[in-house]
C-alpha cells in the first residue's frame, strides 16, 4: 500500500482516482477553501477506505472570518471522518512586491489562523498537513511546541540543512513530491532528508514539467529515491509506508 499524502483531490479526475485506488493506493486529501472541503467529505464517503480526510484553509487564500468559521464548522461536524487538520501554514507565495516589514506582518497575521486550527488539532488529537516554507518554521515551529504538536507534516519542505536537522530533532515528517524531476536543488534537498521523517506526495494537480500531476507519480519519486539511498524499491515502499502510519498515528 502506498499513500499519497498530500494532494487536491478535489481536482483529480475520478478516472485517475480509481485506477490509483485499483492499485491500493491511498491519497491524504487536503482542503484549501470551504468549497474544497466540502468536495473532499463528499469524496471521502465515496471512497471510505482509500481518503484520509483533512480540512484546512490554505494560507494562501483570501478569506474572511465567515469563511473561516464555517471550515471550521465542518471539521466539528465531520469529526469521525477526519484524518488531520490541513492544508494549513504560513503565507509565502506572492508576497515579492512586498518590504521584509509588510511580510513579516502578513506573515504573523497567517501565525494567528494557523494557532487557531492547531489549537482545534492538538483538542481533536489530530495530525497536521502544513504549508511552511523555508525560513518561515520558525513562525511554525513555537505554535505546534505551544500546543504539544508532535510529528507535523511540512508539505513539499525544501529549506537549510539547520532547518532540516531542527525538524528532525522535533520529530516531524516531510513529503517529497515529483517536482525533484523538474529542479534538480530541490531533489538534493530531498537526498538529505533522513529515511525516518521521508513520506511522498503529488500535490495534485501542480504541473511537472508541464505534465498535470497525479498520485501515480510517487512511484516515480519512490523509485528516485530508493535508487538514491541504495535500497530496493520495496523497502523504501515499506519505510515509508511505516513513517505514515506514524503520522497517521495508526
Amino acid at each position: 500500500m502506498l499513500t499519497d499524502i498530500h494532494c487536491h483531490l478535489e481536482s483529480v479526475p475520478l478516472e485517475r482516482l480509481n485506477k490509483y485506488i485499483a492499485q491500493n493506493g491511498r491519497i491524504g486529501a487536503v482542503s484549501m477553501t470551504e468549497k474544497s472541503a466540502q468536495q473532499l467529505i463528499r469524496l471521502k464517503q465515496q471512497y471510505p477506505a482509500s481518503i484520509y480526510l483533512f480540512l484546512g484553509i490554505h494560507p494562501e487564500k483570501d478569506c474572511d472570518e465567515t469563511t473561516i468559521q464555517a471550515v471550521i464548522d465542518l471539521i466539528y461536524s465531520h469529526r469521525e471522518l477526519l484524518s488531520g487538520i490541513g492544508e494549513i501554514g504560513i503565507p509565502f507565495f506572492y508576497l515579492d512586491d512586498k518590504t521584509e516589514h509588510e511580510k513579516h506582518l502578513i506573515k504573523q497575521q497567517g501565525s494567528v489562523l494557523l494557532e487557531r486550527f492547531i489549537k482545534i488539532a492538538a483538542e481533536l488529537c489530530l495530525p497536521v498537513n502544513l504549508h511552511v516554507v523555508e525560513d518561515d518554521i520558525h513562525y511554525a515551529l513555537p505554535i505546534l511546541q505551544r500546543y504539544q504538536i508532535k510529528g507535523a507534516l511540512f508539505h513539499w519542505y525544501e529549506g537549510s540543512d539547520e532547518n532540516l536537522e531542527l525538524l528532525h530533532q522535533q520529530g516531524h515528517f516531510i513529503s517529497v513530491s515529483p517536482w525533484i524531476f523538474v529542479e534538480s536543488h530541490y531533489f538534493e534537498f530531498a537526498k538529505k532528508i533522513p529515511l525516518d521523517m521521508l513520506l511522498v506526495e503529488s500535490d495534485s494537480p501542480c504541473k511537472y514539467n508541464g505534465e498535470i500531476g497525479e498520485p501515480m507519480m510517487i512511484h516515480n519519486v519512490i523509485a528516485a529515491l530508493a535508487e538514491h539511498h541504495q535500497l530496493a524499491v520495496e523497502q523504501l515502499q515499506q519505510i515509508i509506508e511505516t513513517n505514515t502510519r506514524r503520522y497517521l498515528q495508526q
